[in-house]
């Protein structure tokens, strides 16, 4: 005890390299600063994406239509169109990805002066952002809207439901033995000790009506003879929504491209790939993954090209950093490429979720909307009945697994590229330590056979 005592007094080599760490910590504190912001950066696009891209699982059936439902609502299709990969993807994503960016690395040296080329590429990207941008800021207006005017919330005693076609609020539930009863004291559609606020009847009157704004819905419909025949639900949230994303893109390109700016379109982006595009199975997009993995060594490590077209042009297709020296930079397909495949992860956790449902209960469960939910769960977190936010809660097994695997992979990057001191391909580190997760936490529960047969191109169904 007396020796392992005087190992921490004095001048002891403990002591010393205690010392040498911290002041090393603290000397380097904006660039591990700047790098922690990468990280939640690069996973906060990731998380509430893959949540966005959460649908109905061939294990569930189809949810019951509404008996208020009008019929023109059931003619729109609310999924959007999803872009399934193929395993000859894993060919020629690497290659027609080699001919752009070699394409852009000949144009960039023929140029000499690369301003057009920039402006060009801008203009064109911003053009997508404004859509990117708008769909990031109406989920996000959806999100802030079912917090403040939640459809169900709790209190931890009981379940309070918002009932706005009547303006009041109830509690227990529609059935015999617990039938529905109204809070009289409850004159406003707030939750928790909000709802019990004894505003003026003229200012009930206007929440009710501001929560009808935000909750409904108008049917756009779109036709021109031979070439176009549509109809859209567009919700408040879309066209607010649209217009903050025009907002920032005109921001963008009009206050010096700001880098929370560029970050901002960069998330759209993300946050957009994740909700059209998907592996459809697990071994078509590890293939993919593993075949980008290659071209990413070739072009940072053995070719001039990617780190001189990323350098060179100022375009919103990365995520920037201020720090120390010229700050950080990861490209967004290091988010993309890897996220895809969390996201499946997601959608995988949520199909054996209503999978086990069919198990225990012997009949296959209707689905019930995961997605929007979060001011619900956020409500009745501490409740213990039954209610629509629980369809958000889910053993999500997969996708923290995928999450561990993506963060370790991040931070091995950063560990490397400290050392070396030069560019890093992150899909070197990140795409082993995503499939290795994935595929390794099927391989500990038993479920390979169940993870290589699961696919999304609706032969489940």
């Amino acid at each position: 005890m007396d020796t392992l005592s005087n190992f921490f007094q004095g001048d002891s080599p403990a002591l010393q390299y205690i010392g040498s760490c911290s002041a090393s910590l603290w000397d380097n504190r904006d660039m591990y600063q700047m790098q922690l912001h990468l990280l939640l950066a690069s996973l906060f696009p990731i998380y509430i994406g893959a949540h966005a891209a959460l649908r109905r699982p061939p294990s569930a059936l189809a949810p019951k239509k509404q008996l208020s439902t009008d019929d023109e609502d059931d003619e729109i299709d609310l999924e959007p169109a999803i872009e399934g990969l193929r395993p000859s993807d894993a060919i020629m994503f690497p290659v027609l990805a080699s001919i752009t960016l070699g394409g852009l690395y000949l144009l960039i040296k023929w140029l000499k002066d690369p301003s057009l080329l920039n402006k060009i590429m801008t203009w064109y990207f911003s053009t997508l952002g404004v859509f990117g941008v708008g769909k990031l800021a109406g989920d996000s207006l959806h999100v802030i809207s079912t917090i403040i005017f939640p459809s169900v919330w709790s209190d931890s005693k009981q379940l309070y439901h918002v009932k706005p076609d009547f303006q009041i609020q109830v509690t227990g539930e529609s059935s015999r033995s617990q039938p529905l009863r109204t809070i009289t004291e409850k004159k406003n559609p707030l939750p928790s000790f909000f709802s019990s606020i004894p505003f003026a009847e003229s200012m009930n009157t206007k929440l009710w009506s501001t929560r009808a704004l935000l909750k409904n819905h108008w049917i756009f419909r779109g036709y021109i003879h031979g070439l176009l025949n549509t109809k859209l639900r567009i919700t408040f949230h879309d066209v607010a929504g649209l217009a903050l994303g025009l907002a920032a893109i005109i921001a963008y390109n009009t206050s010096g491209k700001a880098w929370w700016l560029t970050n901002l379109m960069g998330f759209g982006f993300c946050y957009g790939a994740f909700q059209i595009m998907s592996p459809t199975t697990f071994w078509t997009g590890s293939l993919v993954l593993m075949g980008l993995f290659i071209y990413d060594i070739v072009m940072v490590f053995y070719t001039p090209m990617m780190v001189t077209v990323a350098t060179t042009l100022d375009v919103p297709i990365k995520l920037v950093f201020p720090g120390p020296k010229r700050g950080g930079m990861l490209g967004l397909g290091d988010v993309v490429l890897p996220g895809i495949m969390m996201a499946l992860a997601l959608r995988f956790d949520l199909y054996l979720h209503y999978a086990r449902k069919h198990l225990r209960q012997g009949e296959t469960a209707r689905y019930v909307e995961a997605t929007g939910l979060w001011g619900e769960r956020f409500w009745t977190s501490g409740s213990k009945e039954e209610n629509v936010a629980d369809a958000a809660r889910f053993p999500k097994t997969y996708f923290k697994a995928s999450v561990v695997g993506y963060v370790v992979g991040m931070l091995t990057t950063l560990v490397v590229l400290n050392y070396f001191n030069h560019a890093q391909p992150a899909l070197l580190y990140l795409v082993p330590g995503v499939l290795i997760s994935l595929w390794g936490t099927a391989w500990v529960r038993g479920e390979m056979q169940l993870m290589w047969g699961y696919t999304e191109d609706g032969s489940f169904e």
